[in-house]
């Protein structure tokens, strides 16, 4: 749902970040992104370009990015990053939410959501939308409720009924902005994860993800938990950074060049694959070069 950039320096330090919804359609984004950093900073000596999450291969293609990583190797990497001896790594992000296990920094587990993203962020964003209030507010509203509307943590379309059903009960966008950030971390814990108590995650917890970013969400995470956990502050950009701490692997990048860059040109087209009986439907995007 976002496209999320991350440029760092030679000790790991964070120069630039953009983080920006790509709207269904990432590459025009990513381009303006380059280009604004092409343009602020024309002395700019790009080392290497990793690229990760859904986009990954689209994004590498594009613009000759040297790597792609997986995203939960990405995400480890940051949050090792931040904490050495992290046991175990959550991120919510907008569709989809990761855990990861780790043992003396070797990930021995992996969990992701399936179908369902009621334990995500875009489940949150909806919500918000339609008790008409911005979703950077929903942290305050909830942090205002005495008694947080219980909504149970089930699937979207029954948490749907669940608000509507306690707004006709009388309750009130306080209690319900809690509900909602109290549901979100116990389908991620207790559906997802599928965790039979708080202690089966670990001693050294690592939150991420933009969802994470709303205060409400950590609370009710923590108080789940029954303990302290850390967030880094650039929590929504935790898969960029990690990206980019991969890349910091190569010293010239193939990336694509200003002047490159000015010629560029996207267009996508729909084709039926006849490589076997499947007939799957594909959307074929081209680039320059080939």
């Amino acid at each position: 749902t976002t496209v999320k950039v991350v440029v760092i320096d030679q000790e790991a330090r964070i120069l630039f970040t953009d983080y920006q919804p790509n709207l269904g359609n990432p590459v025009p984004l990513i381009r303006e992104v380059l280009q604004k950093l092409y343009d602020e900073h024309p002395n700019l000596r790009v080392a290497s370009v990793t690229t990760t999450g859904y986009g990954e291969d689209l994004a590498k293609n594009a613009f000759h990015a040297d790597y792609g990583v997986v995203e939960t190797v990405a995400h480890f990497a940051a949050a090792r990053h931040f904490m050495p001896e992290v046991d175990f790594v959550i991120d919510i992000g907008g569709q989809d939410m990761k855990a990861i296990w780790l043992d003396k920094g070797i990930i021995t587990n992996i969990l992701v959501n399936e179908a369902c993203s009621s334990g995500c962020g875009s489940f949150l964003e909806n919500f918000a939308a339609s008790l008409r209030i911005p979703v950077d507010r929903i942290a305050q509203e909830a942090f205002d409720s005495e008694n947080p509307a219980v909504l149970g943590s089930r699937c979207t379309v029954f948490m749907n009924s669940s608000v509507k059903q306690a707004q006709k009960d009388g309750a009130s966008v306080e209690e319900i902005s809690a509900g909602l950030s109290i549901s979100i971390v116990k389908n991620a814990v207790y559906k997802v994860i599928r965790a039979a108590s708080a202690d089966d995650l670990g001693k050294h917890i690592v939150v991420q993800g933009g969802t994470f970013l709303n205060d409400a969400v950590l609370r009710a995470f923590e108080q789940e938990l029954g303990a302290p956990v850390i967030r880094p502050a650039i929590a929504g950009l935790m898969g960029a950074y990690g990206a980019a701490l991969h890349a910091m692997r190569l010293s010239q990048s193939t990336l694509i060049t200003p002047e490159a860059l000015r010629q560029f040109n996207h267009s996508s087209r729909s084709a039926v694959c006849n490589g076997c009986t499947n007939h799957c439907h594909l959307t074929v995007n081209l680039f320059p070069g080939g």
